[in-house]
């Protein structure tokens, strides 16, 4: 996670929206699995969105959430393929859990595609457990 700052994101841009239309492959990990350009350019447009930078100001990845309830959900979590392996996702998750706690939620919930093997397991790593075939679970611990 060297160099590597996260922030708030007040206003998407279009590089976000590149971003994910990159990682959203079967094979990346990533929430919701698939790339949908209109839920895509939804999600950054309306959810709270947290972006990942490079120590060069470039966006390595994103997390958007929203409330249901007392349930946080992760709508997308997309790291760019340049950016793989330097545990983004995890420090994306990390925040996205801490505004969780941070809004009183009591569960995060992340809705993943039945067949997208590596984001199940990257979220079972972290504690998650199955919620039937299509979504994924967790408590969020309040202090």
């Amino acid at each position: 996670m060297d160099g590597l700052t996260v922030r708030r994101c007040e206003r998407a841009d279009e590089r976000l929206l590149g971003l994910a239309a990159e990682s959203m492959e079967p094979q990346v990990v990533a929430a919701g699995g698939r790339f949908e350009g209109d839920r895509a350019a939804r999600a950054l447009a309306e959810d709270v969105v947290f972006v990942a930078e490079t120590e060069a100001g470039r966006p390595a990845g994103y997390v958007t959430v929203c409330e249901r309830g007392d349930t946080l959900v992760v709508e997308q979590l997309a790291v760019g393929v340049a950016d793989q392996g330097r545990h983004v996702g995890h420090l994306l998750l990390d925040w996205a859990e801490g505004y969780g706690v941070s809004r009183r939620m009591r569960t995060i919930r992340v809705e993943v595609e039945p067949d997208n093997l590596p984001a199940r397991r990257f979220y079972a790593r972290r504690g998650y457990a199955e919620e039937g075939d299509r979504a994924v679970v967790r408590e969020l611990v309040h202090e």
